[in-house]
């Protein structure tokens, strides 16, 4: 009786080793199924451009913005980014897309240059929220300080720029509170 028993429980262990494996298994030939979508995906800005990927994981989603992103067509990559950072389900994914919108961003800004302020100012903008935003949920993250501060070298903020002592109000109201002396707040 206690020889079966053992027997059991050991062919219990074996087929739980066996499930295990075999989900092991399933999830590496997923996971090369999918680099293997990213490798051609990343390969070419055609494959890039296929709708037949728009269901496809986020991963792919990430590569196929990147690689729409290199090849010039900015504002399908910034769809598709702006996609990401709002229904990702992996916080990774999301920080990334976040990452190389604020990175296509800067690269647009410096691209229009310093004589085309109307078009750059706004983009440099864009960018440093971006990396203010990723810097905000990890305070560690050295490629988003490091292009924050190259973001604020290309467009500097001032106190000047926030400073409001010159402007007059365009109405003054006068506020009466019950059992307050009128006058300045401190």
């Amino acid at each position: 009786m206690r020889r079966r028993t053992v027997h059991r429980g050991f062919a219990i262990l074996a087929l739980g080793c066996v499930a295990w494996a075999a989900f092991q298994g399933w999830r590496l030939a997923d996971a090369l199924r999918t680099n293997a979508t990213i490798a051609r995906v990343s390969a070419s800005a055609d494959a890039a451009r296929n709708p037949a990927h728009t269901g496809q994981s986020a991963r792919i989603r990430l590569a196929r913005a990147a690689a729409l992103s290199k090849a010039g067509a900015d504002n399908e990559a910034t769809k598709l980014y702006n996609e990401l950072i709002s229904n990702a389900s992996r916080d990774d994914i999301s920080r990334a897309a976040q990452f190389n919108l604020a990175n296509l961003y800067l690269r647009e800004a410096i691209a229009a240059g310093t004589h085309d302020a109307i078009k750059s100012g706004p983009l440099i903008e864009l960018a440093k929220a971006r990396y203010r935003d990723l810097l905000r949920a990890d305070p560690g993250d050295w490629g988003a300080r490091y292009n924050l501060e190259r973001a604020l070298w290309l467009q500097p903020e001032t106190a000047d720029a926030f400073d409001d002592s010159d402007r007059t109000p365009v109405m003054r109201r006068s506020v009466n509170v019950r059992d307050f002396p009128s006058g300045d707040l401190p």
